[in-house]
């Protein structure tokens, strides 16, 4: 009787080993229970839509590791009203006072520095507008957050599933605009448990080319850019969870050579529903 004893308990557990992952398996996420999650991890739908327009401000500071080093701190604020959105980053250096860049609705809008000359990041967007078109730069901070507005963007969703990123399980996302081709790669990337955004990446290389003049080299490496967002301590502002620290990063590696940019902003003030004029989003 022991030994039939022991052997029952030996077949109830060699069950529920073999059974458990199974199940796991089978509770496979789709891509429309991450964007409902993601959603909820905002806030409820009722707070979402009381959010018209938001405005944020804190303080922002610069820091380039590579190529021209420097390391300065100024002011960031981010307006956002349905689709539109003014990003404006100020500095106190004379050569370079900072960022400003837009969406109106139907154009972005990209600012130079006291040179003529565009920043890395004016040029990069200049060049790229789908972040700023499409509401994917500032992510959940904006309320032209592309995952707000999926009805009317239409883009091309793709689930790759759970990837590590710094030892951190996150679900990626790639994004593709619904119309035209782009040689810009996105991909979103949401907390594994609790479905917040937390970064996004966009990628495009120019490929190499050939040297044009006698002493040129034969043949010219390609051009990389990678464009960077991080999204942490996320905390409720009318029932609505915007993220407080904001990391951009932009990486320019070409073949006269490599920088590398850090903002980071720390947003001190959340504010929603306020006068805004329409002029911001459009000069």
């Amino acid at each position: 009787m022991k030994w039939l004893s022991n052997r029952i308990a030996l077949c109830a557990i060699t069950v529920f080993i073999l059974s458990s992952p199974v199940v796991a398996q089978d509770k496979r996420l789709t891509l429309e229970e991450l964007i409902a999650h993601h959603l909820d991890s905002i806030g409820s739908a009722q707070a979402r839509s009381f959010a018209k327009n938001r405005v944020v401000t804190g303080p922002v500071k610069l820091v380039s590791r590579v190529g021209v080093a420097s390391n300065i701190d100024g002011q960031a604020a981010m307006a956002s009203s349905g689709a539109k959105i003014r990003y404006s980053m100020r500095f106190s250096s004379p050569q370079y006072t900072g960022e400003q860049l837009a969406f109106d609705g139907s154009k972005i809008l990209t600012g130079f520095l006291p040179s003529g000359r565009r920043s890395p990041l004016s040029l990069y967007l200049e060049q790229q507008s789908l972040p700023l078109r499409d509401g994917l730069l500032g992510g959940s901070i904006s309320t032209a957050w592309v995952m707000l507005r999926l009805s009317q963007l239409k883009p091309r969703l793709d689930y790759k599933g759970v990837k590590k990123i710094d030892g951190r399980s996150l679900h990626e996302v790639s994004y593709r605009p619904e119309k035209g081709s782009t040689d810009l790669k996105v991909a979103f990337f949401f907390d594994a448990e609790s479905f917040q955004h937390v970064r996004t990446e966009y990628e495009f290389r120019v490929p190499a080319r050939l040297g044009e003049g006698p002493n040129d080299s034969a043949r010219l490496a390609e051009d990389y850019y990678k464009l960077a967002e991080d999204f942490e301590d996320f905390r409720a502002a009318d029932a609505l969870m915007i993220p407080r620290k904001y990391r951009l990063q932009l990486q320019v590696q070409t073949s006269s050579g490599s920088n590398l940019f850090d903002w980071t902003v720390t947003i001190e003030q959340v504010l929603h529903n306020q006068a805004l004029d329409e002029q911001i989003f459009s000069k």
